[in-house]
């Protein structure tokens, strides 16, 4: 089996992968009516009779988390309390972090922020640098040093959190997923010029993007679709983000539902309306990559056993 699923959290973001024998999470956001432990890794996990280890905790194989904010951490709490990866990767400054990546928690937003200080003092003690992959045949990561963030006149200060963030790049059945975390422009322009790696990954193609920072206007980087194979995303631009009005400022840029920045080759897209965006606003999405052509479907219910139905 190999099928991701990128939950309806609002303004935040959290995703779910299955491939092979690897259970992979990014991120852990979460929103008043639907939290992805309760609602969906701890049902399924239940449902499947998984084992537990000693402490009684079930088992993953690597949680994400892509930067200290709020809106990708707020369901850390009961993941810990059910769950053990074995592999944590995230921005920190434990014991033998090489010093040019080491987080300056104070100039995260809101350091000392509940949901951060539990990341501090409960997942990151007695866990190991450098951040890697599981297995980079299923994924890989880039990221901006810390300390390029802090210190690069290139990089706007008041983007720090953001631009630390880590990139994901999934490899499911032949198909390409970006994950772009939160990066902002400025932190996006930096991360392709200067990591010859990330930029030849964009230049082998993105067949599903899930849009940087929520797909939010201020955020699009018309360096990265430059540097994506043919300029536009193969299948779907997908965008995190809660509902929005014109009035908002938190409006998702028009240009990811556009056919200069995306093909539309996708089951949700019909010879008369081809679709090239959607918003996880409109319900949970789950894509399944098995076979030969991944086929996405969008689930409104936040029901349990609906959901892990999928899987």
């Amino acid at each position: 089996m190999i099928k991701q699923i990128i939950f309806n959290v609002g303004g935040a973001l959290s995703s779910y992968v299955e491939c092979n024998n690897y259970k992979i999470l990014i991120d852990l956001g979460s929103k008043t009516d639907f939290h992805p432990v309760e609602n969906f890794l701890l049902p399924l996990f239940k449902k499947r009779n998984e084992s537990k280890d000693s402490n009684g905790k079930y088992s993953i194989s690597q949680l994400i988390l892509s930067h200290p904010h709020n809106d990708h951490i707020s369901n850390i709490e009961e993941f810990h309390k059910h769950f053990y990866p074995s592999l944590v990767t995230t921005p920190n400054d434990n014991d033998g972090t090489p010093n040019a990546e080491r987080i300056n928690w104070s100039l995260i937003d809101n350091p000392t922020d509940n949901y951060v200080s539990f990341l501090r003092k409960n997942l990151l003690p007695s866990r190991r640098p450098p951040l890697h992959s599981i297995d980079s045949n299923v994924l890989e990561i880039f990221y901006n040093k810390c300390l390029q963030c802090e210190k690069s006149p290139m990089l706007d200060i008041k983007n720090y959190s953001n631009n630390i963030s880590i990139v994901a790049f999934l490899y499911l059945n032949g198909q390409r997923i970006l994950m772009a975390g939160d990066l902002m422009k400025d932190g996006m322009s930096y991360l392709i010029e200067n990591n010859h790696s990330f930029a030849s990954e964009l230049s082998t193609g993105v067949d599903f993007l899930i849009a940087p920072h929520h797909g939010l206007q201020s955020s699009f980087s018309v360096e990265l679709f430059n540097n994506i194979k043919n300029n536009k995303t193969n299948r779907l631009n997908i965008i995190s983000e809660k509902t929005s009005y014109t009035d908002s400022n938190r409006v998702v840029d028009t240009r990811y539902s556009s056919s200069d920045y995306c093909n539309g080759n996708n089951n949700l897209s019909t010879s008369a309306n081809k679709v090239y965006q959607r918003k996880t606003s409109n319900g949970h999405m789950i894509i399944d990559y098995s076979g030969r052509e991944p086929i996405i479907t969008i689930e409104n219910s936040n029901d349990e056993e609906t959901l892990i139905n999928y899987f």
